[in-house]
């Protein structure tokens, strides 16, 4: 097919025209509130013709001032003021000339003298300002209204900030500025709370200037991200240096998107420049910048200035003192003569950031340099730093040698990464790297985001506001043809179907309009093919957040008919149609749509994904809920509530959340409200496995005892085939072992039956072996324990399911007890890999966990301690896991034994905590650690009393392993003559049990 490269119209048939009352631009501004101090006192003691003089100065200087910064006045009220920064063009640093702006009107108040008298004491005029940025409705304004309505949220807050700061003083919030704050000295980062606003909103008091004039600059203040990567740029760059040194002339330009990493790259080299050339060598700096309409030949003239402090010995040329003392109009001449002269006195290196923001005789001038030097033969290398200018091809940096910057690769950004975030779970790191796209400047912003607040990036939701100025800075540079395109694409999603871009746009990958979005890195073609993606997740997210409403669900109904119409009703497109109809508000469609993705996601075991959608099913039915449905439909959508909750509950037994809990517990009370016996038995059923997967094994017990009671009378025989494993698993966590063994051994007895009939009857299977596996374990019968491991395993062995990883984890541990810690460490591997790749965080913080305390005991690694902290906080914020006792358990004894007893009690006593919910597994190990403690202070008597209660602790789980380890431990500490028959006592039992690790220890006593 002859694909057409016509402009093409975005689709609007179907979409209702917006009424009178809905029409406006969506727009992404910094608004700037700010008031006079103390006008209302003022009022009252001027005279109403000083008063009104005094108005008219003000409002002069808003005219002058706000317009010169590049904002415009959107409303003057009284003595207070609101102006808008980025209508009509948005600007990559509207936040920062909000700022400047403030702080010159700030400055220029404060010289305003009042007409006529004024009382004692009176301490002058000054305003007091807020600055926030967000997405604003803006409409015509009128006498009323001012020159702009702005409707939405942040001129109330901007509004909101200004009343928090007090007399001369500036707030500003933390995503207007983002990076762009370290252009200005400020006071600390600050949590406000804000009147109508649900969470706190992070800000800044804005001081003053700060003596920075490069966003590289801002960040070297800030702190900058870690340098990796760049290895062939950097050679290409050492070469050109030779070749310079050598007597040539070069220019070198290197091109890339806005925080791609030239500056970066270029200071990288310039510092290696500095300190590894073996001849004389004088390097000039200067950078190109678009605010406030830099001077002409700004970039010349700062490195003029800088020459004014030559180095001590050295000899300047006359031409220094002649540019120094040249007219404007001569200015460029007696510079180009100023560079010459120092290059044939020694090679030169000029260098100049953002080119692409250079004036006219800046640009001539560095042209002029290159033909003079070249045609002298002196040695000079150019060396410049651009951004694309495709309007303008060759207008800058055309007869340079380019260096195209590509993003980092994956690896490289998860370098950068993991050295933002050394702490972070992997999941975080994994969506900064997918929405950062390989954008050094994105993955610093979103690591500092989420350093900050330690929480996820929320789908479709961009970063801080200034970050969202840079994206729609460059769509608004783009032709009106290619931002339609890139709008329309940002809607259907961050992958785009090429077949419906074309049926959408009549755009195919060829069109001249998406191989020109392509160049500019705003999409690419995706791995698989047929497919386009964004380059940067947040390039889509903003991109989306810009568009307009109506606009917005007109594409996602067009959308949303042509994925059905291509298969979407045969089931093949449930999640994206899903997705579309509830962003268009088509809320039956969306929750059917979104139940059926969920069932498929559930079928197929990507329980990440069933665990999205069936909350997106429920978050949909709460939409369906309407005054005029009656009893009957009100009891069938609360049924299905409950049913689709149930789901759930089965899709995050892997991984669950408090938030998962709280699903479930709402659905209880659902069905209680309901009375039906079998939708109350299986929600309890649901609660008590979700509970016990966040550890919560007491109220789960209670649940579980529930459901068996519920069942029962109704006579759900389906159910109570399902209920031994659980509540045998649920009293294996509790250590009730005797109660355990002999209902997992029923659970297993019925489901190897029914295993071969469905994949969920047989990880129903796996886990019930893995559960007596790990009992086996605990009690000391290690080789029966693992040939159950082994059967529990065999069907899933290498398949990376989120059983695999569950099992894996088990086994780590009993090898743990068993003292074979290599093993551990490699079942722990697997546990942690296949933890993240099915996105499982209690397997994958287990596993990591685990494989950091194998590797303290066979190595003594001195990471372990972090390793095993950085685990335990990745849980926090789901409420625990299962067994998080281990952990605190495992930090006791490496603390106790590196001497921190500070850090080692505090362990201590949350694994002693957890016992509250009936997981006693870190237990014994507890308290052998506060044993070792007491015995290091001295205290003998409280140490025996811990060895005491670790033997007790053991003895609760019928756990021999626990006994041995602990005599080894009376044995080490030496508190009275039995050490040595405790010692023998440990080394038979090490022995009769295959702990090896541990005999080795005793064998070095």
């Amino acid at each position: 097919m002859t694909e057409s490269h016509a402009p093409f119209t975005a689709p609007s048939a179907n979409a209702p025209a917006p009424s009178p009352a809905t029409q406006g631009q969506r727009r992404l501004l910094t608004l700037l509130f700010v008031d006079l101090s103390g006008s209302t006192s003022m009022a009252e003691w001027m005279e109403a013709e000083h008063y009104a003089t005094m108005l008219a100065g003000l409002r002069a200087l808003y005219e002058r001032i706000v317009p010169h910064h590049g904002g415009v006045i959107a409303r003057i009220q009284g003595d207070g003021m609101l102006a808008v920064f980025g209508h009509p063009e948005v600007r990559e640093d509207d936040g920062r000339r909000a700022t400047e702006a403030a702080l010159e009107l700030h400055a220029a108040v404060r010289s305003l003298v009042p007409p006529g008298p004024k009382p004692a004491g009176f301490p002058g005029l000054t305003l007091h300002s807020g600055i926030h940025a967000g997405i604003v409705l803006v409409n015509d304004g009128d006498q009323m209204r001012g020159r702009f309505e702005l409707l939405g949220n942040a001129p109330n807050i901007a509004a909101r900030l200004s009343e928090a700061a007090k007399a001369n003083e500036i707030i500003a919030s933390e995503e207007s500025l983002g990076l762009q704050s370290q252009f200005f000295e400020t006071g600390p980062r600050f949590l406000l709370q804000l009147r109508g606003r649900a969470t706190p909103l992070a800000a800044y008091r804005v001081l003053g200037r700060a003596a920075v004039g490069r966003r590289f600059d801002a960040s070297v203040r800030r702190g900058l991200a870690p340098f990796v990567g760049r290895d062939a740029e950097l050679a290409t760059l050492d070469a050109a240096l030779a070749a310079a040194l050598a007597g040539r002339t070069l220019w070198l330009g290197i091109r890339a998107g806005a925080g791609v990493g030239k500056t970066r790259l270029t200071e990288e080299f310039l510092r290696h420049a500095h300190a590894q050339a073996d001849q004389a060598l004088r390097i000039h700096r200067g950078y190109c910048e678009s605010y406030l309409s830099a001077e002409p030949l700004q970039p010349f003239l700062q490195m003029l200035r800088h020459m004014d402090s030559p180095a001590p010995g050295e000899d300047m040329p006359p031409e220094l003192f002649a540019a120094q003392h040249s007219a404007p109009g001569q200015r460029a001449d007696a510079l180009l003569a100023l560079l010459l002269a120092l290059a044939r006195r020694t090679p030169q290196l000029v260098f100049i950031d953002d080119l692409q923001w250079a004036d006219d005789a800046s640009l001539r001038l560095l042209h002029r340099l290159r033909a003079g030097a070249a045609a002298q033969g002196l040695p000079l290398l150019l060396l410049t730093a651009s951004r694309p200018q495709p309007a303008l091809p060759g207008a800058n940096d055309g007869d340079a040698e380019i260096i195209e910057l590509p993003p980092l690769t994956e690896l490289e950004a998860a370098r950068a990464v993991q050295q933002l975030l050394p702490q972070s779970d992997p999941f975080i790191a994994a969506e900064v790297q997918r929405h950062a796209g390989g954008n050094p400047l994105f993955i610093e912003e979103l690591c500092h985001a989420a350093a900050d607040t330690g929480e996820r990036l929320v789908e479709g939701q961009s970063s801080s506001a200034w970050l969202a100025a840079l994206v729609e800075s460059r769509v608004g540079r783009l032709p009106p043809e290619q931002a339609q395109l890139v709008r329309l694409s940002a809607v259907i999603g961050n992958v785009i179907p090429v077949w419906l871009l074309q049926a959408l746009t009549g755009c195919g990958e060829q069109h001249p309009a998406v191989q020109a979005l392509a160049a500019q890195d705003f999409i690419f073609p995706d791995q698989t093919p047929g497919h386009l993606r964004f380059k940067h997740g947040i390039t889509r997210d903003v991109i989306y957040e810009a568009t307009g409403l109506h606009e917005r669900q007109a594409l996602h109904r067009h959308i949303s008919a042509q994925l059905s119409a291509r298969g979407g009703a045969a089931g093949q497109l449930h999640e994206q149609l899903a997705y579309h109809d509830a962003a268009a508000n088509d809320w039956p469609a969306a929750a059917h749509h979104a139940e059926a993705a969920g069932d498929q996601a559930l079928v197929a075991s990507a329980l990440d994904r069933a665990k999205k959608q069936f909350r997106a099913a429920l978050a949909a039915l709460e939409f369906l809920q309407t005054p005029e449905e009656d009893d009957g439909q009100a009891r069938e959508r609360r049924r299905r509530w409950v049913g689709i909750a149930q789901r759930l509950g089965m899709a995050c037994v892997f991984d669950a959340s408090q938030d998962d809990l709280r699903v479930l517990k709402h659905a209880a009370a659902l069905a209680q409200a309901d009375g039906e016996p079998g939708l109350i038995a299986r929600t309890e059923y649901w609660l008590s496995y979700v509970g016990y997967a966040l550890g919560e094994t007491r109220d789960s017990l209670a649940h579980a005892n529930a459901a068996v009671a519920v069942a029962q009378r109704c006579g759900d025989d389906a159910l109570l085939a399902q209920l031994p494993g659980t509540v045998g698993q649920l009293q294996a966590a509790a250590a009730n072992y005797a109660e355990a063994l002999p209902m997992l051994d029923l659970a297993i007895a019925r489901q190897r039956q029914r295993a071969s009939k469905s994949p969920a009857n047989q990880i129903g299977l796996s886990y019930s072996l893995c559960c007596r596996a790990y009992v086996l374990g605990d009690q000391g019968l290690f080789e029966q324990a693992h040939e159950v491991f082994a059967e529990a395993l065999a069907p899933f062995d290498g398949s990376g399911h989120a059983v695999e990883a569950s099992i894996q984890g088990w086994r780590a541990a009993v090898f743990l007890w068993q003292g074979r810690w290599a093993e551990a460490r490699g079942s722990a591997a697997t546990a942690h890999r296949v933890g993240a790749q099915v996105r499982s965080m209690f397997t994958c913080a287990m596993g990591h966990a685990a494989g950091a305390y194998g590797a303290w005991m066979q190595d003594a690694d001195a990471t372990a301690r972090q390793r095993i902290l950085d685990a335990t906080a990745w849980l926090a914020p789901r409420g625990g896991g299962l067994y998080s006792s281990f952990n605190h358990g495992w930090l006791a004894d490496i603390l106790s034994t590196q001497g921190d007893a500070g850090a080692a009690r505090h362990h201590v006593a949350m694994a002693l905590k957890r016992g509250r919910q009936h997981d006693w597994i870190g237990g014994a190990m507890a308290y052998r650690a506060a044993a070792r403690l007491a015995a290091r202070m001295g205290d003998v008597p409280r140490a025996k009393r811990y060895l005491g209660l670790a033997r007790g602790a053991g003895e609760q789980r019928n756990s021999d392993h626990e006994a041995a380890v602990t005599a080894l431990l009376e044995a080490e500490l030496k508190l009275d003559d039995s050490w040595q028959a405790a010692l023998e006592r440990a080394r038979s039992a090490f022995e009769r049990m295959g702990m090896t690790g541990f005999l080795e220890r005793a064998q070095r006593l």
